[in-house]
């Protein structure tokens, strides 16, 4: 299995009230020294698949599988073409690739995955007839509190966040202190610094969801952003202030 999941946090984790999913965790993500999370945004779901879905991924790693990991990275499906025009951006590509493609890509885009932990934001399916949805308060809520459980479980240092829904429930997380924010020039990207307690502060990372022609993976702005952003150590809230 190329993307076993470390198994490490799942005791923490089944004490998290609300939580239905476990987050991806990459065998090498607590040995990096930026502890990196991806937040995709929801799933949306016709109605009349609603209940089926929730059926069919009622275990709590439905979506941390080495399994499904590994198909989102290599199918070439319309449901991974998000992550995978994520990745290419990530570890700055300049085109497409599959399991054929040189040891060098391979290398790149595993070694990646490897080191993040990555989940949807919302902790559950959210009804629609259409790919662009929001969930309901009460949804987004419990998962706000969710997640803000999962990222002091993973100490996570780095978070990027598919759009600006998802940056701004990260900022509203209870606790959490904005420190600065730092105006980035390509539109739909930005990034800010919580102090998320305990003397540890998050780097936050928002980019343009990669669904979407904005993200632009092949472009140097791109790549240059999120390669950028992973390079910045942690720091201690009161370096920040002087």
């Amino acid at each position: 299995m190329k993307f076993q999941r470390d198994q490490a946090f799942d005791v923490q984790f089944d004490r998290i009230e609300g939580l239905r999913w476990y987050p991806y965790v990459g065998k090498n993500f607590a040995k990096s020294e930026a502890r990196i999370m991806i937040f995709a945004h929801n799933i949306p779901i016709p109605a009349k698949d609603y209940d089926a879905k929730l059926e069919e991924w009622k275990a709590k790693d439905a979506w941390a599988t080495s399994e499904t990991i590994e198909e989102y990275t290599y199918c070439r499906g319309w449901w991974t073409k998000t992550f995978r025009a994520f990745l290419k951006g990530a570890v700055g590509l300049q085109k497409d690739f599959d399991e054929q493609s040189d040891v060098e890509i391979l290398n790149k885009v595993e070694s990646f995955i490897k080191r993040i932990s990555y989940a949807n934001f919302i902790q559950g399916l959210v009804k629609s007839e259409t790919q662009i949805a929001i969930a309901k308060p009460e949804q987004i809520e419990l998962s706000i509190k969710v997640n803000r459980e999962i990222l002091k479980v993973l100490g996570v240092t780095h978070c990027i966040c598919w759009g600006k829904p998802v940056y701004e429930y990260v900022q509203r997380m209870e606790g959490f202190r904005l420190l600065s924010k730092t105006a980035l020039e390509k539109s739909g990207f930005s990034s800010c610094s919580l102090d998320v307690g305990n003397g540890i502060v998050m780097r936050c990372l928002r980019v343009y969801h990669p669904s979407m022609p904005g993200f632009s993976p092949f472009r140097v702005e791109t790549q240059s952003i999120i390669s950028n952003f992973l390079s910045i150590k942690a720091s201690n809230p009161m370096q920040l202030a002087t």
